[in-house]
């Protein structure tokens, strides 16, 4: 019987110790991609400004294939708004990798002016034309590793990043769709340069209203395509004011002398003329026909 009793701790013994070298085995393995953890200790901007170029580069010990938002970028401040705004020279979606190495930026203050300017041009085509208060005499320049990087490593909302140069953007326990979500973790350097503009452009906007259901009186328009002129905005024969209607060629345009809504639909009083800028006449110019097209003010 006692040697039964022998023989069976035995084999108990040997299962246990067999279990147990799996276990360290199983424990000794590295971890599953997934499971993986990405540490930065190191995320500093390298620049240098030459004349009117920014040479940029990142020095950091994150994975080449990272994903990063790099942005080089001016704010401006407009009349009545408390609000910061601000218009990029360079913004871009990349990797680490192709930032390790210098890459040469324009700065130079009349690419800035032209895509302020064309910002105020697609404002005031919403109605929301604005004029710049004042402008900032420094560059600023970003990188982001945003959240949600392709590589597992970095767990969701990289919860599985670490590091002296990680920050937490977020403490997270907010639902979204019925899921709770964990923290974020972003790594991030911004600089500001200073670099104040070549005579900037303070002051009224270069654009009235450009927005075709909001008109300013007194201004004048070109139009983008053959657009109709008539006699009345509420005729009492409605066919013969489309028999005595006339039109205002593609290049043409009009002055704006008053308005009338029609329930939501502006109707504005108008003195048309051609290309040459040859008087058409005086009638109204319903603001739905405007809807679609490229108004610009004209000069």
């Amino acid at each position: 019987m006692k040697k039964y009793t022998l023989v069976l701790l035995a084999f108990v013994m040997a299962l246990f110790l067999s279990c147990t070298g799996d276990k360290a085995k199983e424990e000794g393995k590295a971890p599953k991609p997934a499971e993986a953890e990405v540490v930065c200790n190191k995320f500093n901007l390298v620049t240098n400004i030459t004349n009117s170029t920014l040479d940029l580069s990142i020095d950091t010990d994150l994975p080449e294939n990272t994903v990063v938002m790099v942005s080089v970028s001016r704010s401006y401040l407009e009349k009545g708004n408390p609000s910061t705004y601000s218009v990029d020279y360079f913004s871009e979606k990349s990797t680490i990798g192709k930032w390790k190495s210098k890459h040469i930026i324009s700065i130079a203050s009349e690419e800035w002016k032209t895509a302020l300017r064309i910002k105020q041009e697609e404002m005031s085509r919403l109605g929301l034309g604005f004029d710049v208060a004042s402008i900032s005499d420094k560059i600023t320049v970003s990188m982001v590793v945003p959240i949600n990087q392709p590589d597992p490593r970095f767990g969701e909302r990289n919860s599985k990043l670490t590091g002296k140069a990680v920050t937490m953007a977020s403490k997270g326990g907010k639902t979204i769709t019925g899921k709770v979500v964990g923290p974020m973790y972003v790594v991030e350097d911004k600089i500001e340069i200073d670099y104040p503009l070549n005579a900037p452009t303070v002051g009224k906007s270069p654009f009235p209203s450009l927005n075709p259901l909001e008109l300013e009186i007194g201004q004048a328009y070109v139009v983008s395509k053959k657009t109709p002129l008539m006699l009345s905005h509420s005729p009492a024969d409605p066919i013969e004011a489309i028999q005595q209607m006339k039109q205002i060629p593609k290049g043409g345009g009009f002055k704006v002398l008053e308005m009338v809504k029609k329930k939501t639909n502006p109707w504005y009083k108008v003195t048309a003329f051609d290309q040459g800028k040859n008087q058409i006449g005086t009638g109204w110019i319903n603001g739905t026909a405007l809807l679609g097209q490229e108004l610009k003010a004209y000069k």
